[in-house]
């Protein structure tokens, strides 16, 4: 998947620029029994953290849907640059642009419509790829195992959870989303996500598999999330 360069200008005052933290202790917290420990603890710590790279992949009736890009926590709010396979979007505080291969880019509200997601707006493109929004989005889940496994080198807590979708529904905020959840949920599909806790207690990796009452799965949503804290910038794209 490609890395679109995206053009930046800075400002007198860098607003999209992230404010460096100390990174928690690089060893592996406790194991967690309960869900709602899992959830509140390892969201805090992503929310502690000022920046984060991510790639985001859905699988769904054979389409595959992928985002990759940068977070940044700035002052007024949550900043985004990302790109799937031919757009590229950037999100401020007050509007977001997109540009498609070699154009121009064009100016969005934040209530319209995702360029790269038709089931949220651009207001609501940062909890898809926010990390701690991706596990607090399994509020209510119960965790049914949990073991210790090494991934792409990173020691890490794996969690499996049973997903409860009505209450997952409710907690989502995009209309097309949480009415896809609903009719999920009434046509009894079940769901599960895997959790990889990696040291500091920050989520390295996070997977949920949505299946058909005859267990084929329907969707399959991968996050992973790297480059904690490191030292990203996200402006307004040079037009």
């Amino acid at each position: 998947m490609r890395r679109a360069a995206v053009a930046f200008v800075l400002a007198a005052v860098l607003s999209g620029c992230a404010e460096r933290t100390g990174l928690p202790e690089p060893t592996l917290g406790p194991v967690l029994d309960d869900s709602a420990a899992l959830v509140a603890l390892v969201g805090a710590r992503a929310d502690e953290q000022r920046s984060v790279r991510f790639d985001a992949e859905t699988t769904m009736s054979g389409l595959d849907v992928g985002l990759n890009g940068d977070l940044v926590r700035a002052r007024e709010g949550r900043l985004v640059s990302l790109t799937d396979s031919a757009t590229d979007v950037v999100v401020l505080a007050d509007a977001g642009w997109s540009r498609g291969p070699g154009g121009a880019w064009t100016r969005h509200e934040l209530a319209d419509r995702a360029p790269v997601r038709a089931d949220t707006t651009v207001a609501g493109l940062p909890d898809e790829v926010d990390p701690a929004a991706v596990v607090r989005s399994l509020a209510g889940s119960l965790v049914v195992s949990r073991d210790d496994v090494d991934l792409d080198g990173v020691p890490t807590h794996r969690y499996t959870m049973l997903v409860d979708l009505r209450r997952q529904a409710d907690r989502t905020t995009g209309t097309t989303r949480r009415a896809q959840l609903m009719a999920a949920y009434e046509s009894g599909f079940t769901a599960t996500a895997t959790v990889w806790v990696g040291p500091g207690d920050l989520p390295v990796r996070v997977e949920q598999v949505m299946k058909t009452l005859d267990e084929n799965v329907f969707q399959r949503t991968l996050h992973r999330f790297t480059d904690w804290n490191a030292d990203l910038r996200v402006t307004a794209p040079a037009r």
